[in-house]
């Protein structure tokens, strides 16, 4: 056997980024290389097409040292299956989703409860099984004291949460009622990211406003005269997990940077981050609620990918109401799938050494680092939200922000999906929200709503415009009267009037519009129809009375469609 080492690229000559732009522009013919192939994230950073070496910042450490960006553990583990109940899932859901496999449960007990109600909400719970209240349940906090000591609970042995907000006057009190009472496995406090996401928040103001909570808990523990580092022990960071796999990675690898770089400089050992992360309320839909399968899925692989500890994952039907046996279960084993089926967890920090992830992670952190001075010195983080839920709203409704079954690609005949009414965040602001309102308009009308499609031309002229048309339409619940295609505007005003619909949609190509666009707008008035729509950018000489394109304003064109209709 011969000695000689194989090398697989030695007969290629290496290309560097130079070529690879020589041959970029080739495509591009010309185009602007940022416009077409640079996108931006809500904070501004930039997204490139193509990432090396020279692009990370430098290194990152090793898991399980500080700064913990590639994890808080040294080796390889499981992450925590902390599934949400609450009064409407009731003690069955409980057993069922712990016998299934679930390693924790999380509390959502809103307003006054009763020892009683708690006691009958984890009745046959182990008392091994830790019970976390979740942000808002802090009326059941002593409850669920008096419950551990009413089951015999030795305090070193209690497994569970508070939740309380790390800005609550009483959350020091609490710390040191912990410590000085030996609960040695209690958290107090969680600093809520995912309130912030729920509000519209980007990834560097969700970062630098759980930040800026958890130094203010920090703070009123010094206060109060507690030790600092069993003080952070006691805190708990909570993050919206995304569709976006990547950014959500990242965002997780920055965090633990950012509290390691608040711990030292508090003066006591760099500490890793305890995060809990909870798949993202504001991407769930309530039509065609089994896409949030998927969304969950991905958000919840991202979230293992980028070191959670533990994760929660929201039923698919969560956004209709209270979740069925289904929807829970489902949540729980996309989990137990990811964990034990494809051992996610096994693998420490897989991203780690990835150009694009390590970039992103650098720049998220520098970011929200700078924009936790700012909150720091008295900036308003309310008010930077806003705009960034603005922003994402525009996105939203032009469809640059796609949301797959709501926004694109809507089954008008997809079956309802209803579930038992259950408590609102009223804080949580649903990306789908304005497209559902206009699906839930044109489901209570009388008559299904529909819309003429003027098609001019054969097949192969007008299916792009036409199939834009329809799949926009839908998108507001009208459902579009297709055809092969019309020769003249006579045959396309006979057309529709035979149609029975109110209105009117003309689609075809740029060429035949400039032929025949104005004759068949013409002749569709003239037959009696009230509003003719255009598929295509405005042109005031084609006579039309409103035009979808990419980029329209949906909601704002299916609103205008429905007043039309009377929806």
């Amino acid at each position: 056997m011969s000695d000689a080492v194989m090398s697989l690229a030695g007969d290629f000559e290496l290309a560097g980024r130079d070529q690879w732009m020589e041959l970029v522009e080739q495509v591009l013919r010309g185009a602007p290389f940022d416009k077409k192939l640079v996108s931006s994230t809500y904070d501004g950073i930039a997204i490139q097409p193509l990432y090396t070496g020279a692009d990370h910042g430098g290194d990152n450490g090793l898991p399980g040292v500080a700064p913990y960006t590639r994890g808080s553990k040294v080796v390889g583990g499981p992450w925590q299956v902390r599934q949400a109940h609450s009064r409407a899932t009731g003690n069955d859901a409980v057993l069922d989703d712990l016998s299934g496999g679930a390693d924790a449960i999380e509390l959502h007990i809103d307003g006054e409860s009763s020892l009683e109600e708690l006691e009958h909400l984890l009745d046959g719970v182990p008392a091994t099984v830790p019970i976390m209240l979740a942000p808002g349940s802090e009326a059941a906090i002593w409850h669920l004291v008096s419950l551990w000591d009413k089951r015999g609970v030795a305090r070193d042995k209690a497994l569970g949460g508070f939740g309380m907000a790390p800005r609550d006057p009483a959350v020091a009190e609490s710390v040191a009622n912990t410590l000085t009472r030996n609960y040695a496995n209690v958290l107090v406090a969680v600093a809520d990211g995912v309130r912030l996401a729920d509000q519209g928040a980007s990834e560097a103001q969700e970062l630098a406003g759980s930040l800026a909570d958890g130094v203010a808990y920090l703070r009123a523990c010094e206060q109060a005269g507690l030790d600092l580092a069993l003080a952070a022990d006691r805190l708990e960071f909570r993050y919206a997990a995304g569709v976006d796999q990547f950014l959500t990675m990242a965002k997780f690898r920055a965090a633990r940077r950012l509290w390691s770089r608040v711990t030292e400089a508090c003066g006591f050992e760099p500490a890793a981050q305890r995060q809990h992360a909870v798949t993202s309320g504001a991407m769930m839909s309530r039509r065609d609620p089994y896409v949030n399968m998927i969304r969950t899925t991905v958000a919840c692989f991202a979230a293992a990918a980028g070191g959670a500890d533990a994760i929660t994952v929201s039923p698919f039907d969560a956004a209709i109401g209270a979740p069925d046996q289904l929807g829970i279960r489902i949540a729980r084993n996309t989990q137990l799938l990811l964990r034990e089926e494809s051992h996610v967890a096994q693998v420490i920090d897989p991203s780690g050494g990835s150009y694009y992830v390590e970039s992103l992670t650098d720049a998220l952190a520098t970011t929200a680092w700078g924009l936790f001075q700012e909150l720091e010195a008295g900036a308003s983080l309310a008010e930077r939200i806003e705009a960034t839920r603005g922003e994402r709203s525009r996105d939203v409704a032009t469809r640059r922000l796609p949301i797959t079954g709501v926004s694109e690609f809507p089954d008008l005949d997809e079956p309802v999906v209803e579930r038992p009414p259950a408590h609102t965040d009223t804080e949580l602001s649903r990306l789908a929200e304005p497209f559902e309102a206009l699906r839930d308009a044109a489901d209570a009308a009388q008559l299904p709503p529909t819309a003429f499609l003027a098609s001019l031309g054969p097949v192969a002229v007008h299916t792009a415009r036409s199939a834009f048309a329809a799949n926009l339409l839908a998108a507001g619940g009208i459902r579009a009267l297709a055809n092969e295609g019309y020769s003249t505007a006579d045959q396309t005003a006979q057309a529709w009037s035979d149609s029975g619909s109110p209105i009117a949609v003309v689609c075809s190509s740029d060429e035949m519009y400039r032929e025949h666009a104005s004759a068949a707008v013409a002749a569709l008035k003239e037959a009696g129809c009230g509003y003719v729509l255009l598929a295509g950018r405005p042109d005031e000489s084609w006579g039309a009375d409103g035009y979808i394109y990419m980029g329209c304003d949906v909601p704002a064109a299916l609103e205008a469609i429905h007043q039309r209709l009377e929806l």
